[in-house]
């Protein structure tokens, strides 16, 4: 099994590198509205439209460069924060998303006034299950941001959530659930049904 799961990161990696086409979404000028939200879509979804009906501004970003998408959510969070400095911003992210969001938290976990929740996240340290995509063999060849599993996010609010079945985020689950029971799109991706504050794992 790790041996499948290896050749499919690779197989992912592949794909991955594949993908060069980016429709960015236009920047919205930022308002301070006391609550701002960001989104970052996954592998594929260069203009992270999953998120679009949900957050205030959604991430464009090369997914075959997943260091745009890290600069990409630190010019849109320090924008709006030196535009707005009392909105707390909320950021949300998707599967390859996710996994840029976590490391960017882990290199921000200083920030107040801000939470950030992980769907699907392929960082996702061990428990319940076990650690997400990143924590294959090979997987390090992808390199950071997407690299390696942990929680180090500090005092940062950072709400993990994980279908048991979904390979992405839990490598026991196996990949029946991913490519055909559905498990990588049952998430909710409305990020104003999740509290500003929670924090921890939901695994489901």
């Amino acid at each position: 099994m790790r041996r499948a799961t290896a050749l499919f990161a690779a197989l992912l990696l592949a794909i991955l590198l594949s993908i060069t086409h980016v429709t960015s979404p236009k920047a919205l000028a930022g308002t301070c509205t006391g609550d701002w939200a960001i989104g970052i879509g996954g592998l594929g979804d260069n203009s992270s439209s999953v998120f679009v009906p949900f957050v205030n501004q959604p991430v464009g970003y090369n997914s075959a460069d997943p260091m745009s998408g890290f600069h990409e959510i630190n010019r849109l969070f320090w924008g709006h924060r030196n535009q707005c400095p009392g909105d707390h911003i909320r950021l949300i992210g998707h599967s390859e998303g996710a996994g840029i969001l976590h490391a960017w938290v882990t290199a921000n976990q200083g920030v107040g006034n801000a939470n950030a929740i992980l769907l699907a996240d392929p960082k996702r340290a061990p428990g319940p299950g076990w650690g997400g995509l990143s924590s294959t063999p090979g997987s390090g060849i992808v390199g950071y941001p997407l690299a390696g599993v942990d929680n180090w996010f500090g005092g940062f609010p950072v709400l993990t959530v994980c279908n048991r079945d979904d390979q992405i985020c839990d490598t026991s689950a196996g990949w029946w659930g991913y490519l055909f029971g559905g498990a990588h799109s049952r998430y909710n991706f409305n990020v104003w049904d999740y509290g500003a504050w929670e924090s921890g794992v939901w695994y489901r």
